[in-house]
């Protein structure tokens, strides 16, 4: 018998569920930067095109220690087209390797350019998505209905703010989890829900979001933890900001559209962890040469919420969230009559997302109808044909880019 889950809502039977990959944020062409979401492999040459890549405030001397130890040229290593999930995994695995010893000197470069590679992503996708609404996003979002529900790997932003723009779809019911709290112009409770039915579509974040925010871990004994004292499933989600509020070292930067932020996120009201028996707790950070920003710095220091491209991911280190929001995932693809696949091409590294579709087939009674919307189409159609099951007459392929100029109404009638 599963777990009676305590913060996941919205449990009514969805009748289609829609699968969004890379390839539906590579469809943002709308960018004041006039640059698309990156890729793998062309990560840090985006990067460079961007403003941020000269702000002092954006921290990467971490990660060029970490290269630097192993006689690496961080910058030409970076921009030779390395892949950057092999980058991460390998610094994951360096700092798994380094936390087992007591020695700090040996985890610590690790352990920097690990958490920095977490700001850079986000920040990164931060800039990009910083425009107008995404037009094949609201295009989409005008095709689904409210028992519907979106199943993402991405941590962008672009269909949450379709969603709002043009669906009944809440920050407090809509991504199938309760905020503890919400930032929008300062932290807010949720506004309490009359049903305990989520209103609008669902949006399942599986690798978390751009505008989840928990507070920055530490090494404690040997472990990661959390430095806030609640549960580890805790989500705080990030709205919009009108103007200056409280981060780390008071690094605020303007300018930018909701469900987007600087480089440093608002620091969390949210009680710290306590200190061990016989310990205290100090408050202290080296300033250095690079400047401080003007607004405050009250607060636990937060940082995004999001599972990194690392083969080994770190699902655990937020208790049951994660585990809970695949469950429902999987509810979802077990009863839905039709699946929806856009610009997601199942990575053979990703096994567990693969397992995810066989887990939630092998609960089926019917077959459900499959589409699949991708420029290269065919060895995904054949994954679900020989993999999962779905025999030829319930598999439609439109071979095409999910873009401004894709009819997505067109593609979902029957």
């Amino acid at each position: 018998m599963r777990p009676k889950r305590k913060n996941i809502t919205g449990a009514a039977k969805s009748m289609k569920v829609f699968l969004l990959g890379a390839g539906a944020s590579k469809s943002y062409s709308e960018s004041p930067t006039g640059v698309r979401m990156p890729i793998a492999r062309d990560f840090f040459e985006t990067f460079d095109t961007l403003n941020i890549s000269t702000n002092s405030w954006v921290l990467q001397e971490g990660l060029i220690g970490y290269l630097g130890q192993q006689g690496i040229d961080a910058f030409t290593h970076l921009r030779s087209g390395i892949d950057i999930e092999d980058l991460h995994s390998t610094i994951a695995r360096d700092l798994y390797t380094a936390k087992a010893s007591d020695n700090p000197l040996a985890w610590i470069w690790p352990w920097k350019a690990y958490n920095e590679l977490v700001f850079l992503f986000a920040s990164v996708l931060n800039e990009i998505q910083n425009g107008p609404v995404s037009s094949p996003h609201l295009r989409l979002a005008r095709a689904i209905s409210a028992t519907d529900t979106i199943v993402t790997f991405n941590w962008d932003t672009l269909m949450d703010r379709a969603l709002e723009a043009q669906t009944s779809w809440t920050i407090e019911r809509g991504y199938g989890i309760t905020p503890r709290q919400i930032f929008d112009h300062g932290w807010r409770d949720p506004i309490p829900a009359d049903t305990d039915v989520a209103v609008g579509p669902r949006l399942l974040k599986l690798h978390g979001s751009t505008n989840w925010l928990t507070a920055h871990p530490t090494m404690e004994r040997g472990q990661f933890e959390l430095t806030h004292s609640l549960d580890p499933a805790t989500v705080h989600v990030f709205r919009h900001a009108a103007g200056p509020y409280a981060c780390y070292a008071g690094r605020y930067m303007p300018g930018y559209v909701p469900f987007s932020y600087g480089y440093y996120p608002p620091n969390l009201d949210a009680p710290g962890r306590e200190a061990p028996p016989g310990h205290i707790l100090v408050r202290a950070r080296t300033k250095g040469l690079r400047p401080e920003g003007t607004a405050s710095d009250d607060g636990l220091v937060s940082m995004p919420l999001i599972i990194p491209p690392v083969r080994e991911k770190t699902y655990d280190l937020y208790g049951g969230l994660f585990g809970e929001l695949w469950s429902v995932a999987e509810d979802g693809l077990a009863q839905t009559d039709e699946i929806i696949v856009i610009g997601y091409s199942f990575p053979r590294t990703d096994v567990r997302s693969r397992a995810l579709f066989t887990n939630a087939f092998m609960r089926r009674r019917t077959m459900p109808k499959v589409t699949i919307i991708d420029p290269a189409p065919e060895r995904i159609a054949e994954l679900f044909g020989i993999e999962f099951g779905i025999q030829s007459s319930h598999l439609r392929v439109i071979k095409d880019y999910f873009t401004d100029q894709f009819d997505i109404g067109a593609a979902l009638q029957p």
